[in-house]
């Protein structure tokens, strides 16, 4: 007996409209919650316009100061629910000033295509 096997296809979209009323809410929690954020870039495939299915969001959190890493900090700034899966990147000025003196193409490209999307 032979068995087959069929493959069930989930069609799935990417929702722009959700993910832009997620990130107004987002940031404004952003804006109660986290005083020491002062500015946020939106960068990547949603500014390029290159979302697809799958695709997540990049946001850039530039901070006055903080006390801890940038591995610790990561967890403070994802939020609980979003359509999307979301990096975000929270660096402080000083780091982030270091980065860019010394080149860094991931930050460079962050800044030249980001969007700003808070500011304090």
């Amino acid at each position: 007996m032979e068995i087959m096997e069929i493959m069930n296809v989930r069609i799935r979209y990417f929702d722009k409209r959700l993910v832009e009323e997620s990130l107004r809410r987002y940031l404004k929690e952003i804006e109660e919650k986290h005083p020491e954020v002062k500015r946020v870039l939106l960068f990547g495939s949603f500014v390029r316009d290159e979302c697809v299915p799958g695709s997540d969001i990049d946001l850039l959190l530039i901070l006055s100061a903080s006390e801890e890493t940038f591995m610790e900090r990561i967890p403070r700034f994802l939020p609980s629910r979003f359509p999307v899966g979301m990096d975000v990147f929270p660096y402080t000025e000083e780091e982030l000033e270091k980065m860019k003196e010394e080149g860094n193409f991931f930050i460079r490209r962050a800044l030249e295509e980001g969007v700003e999307v808070f500011r304090r």
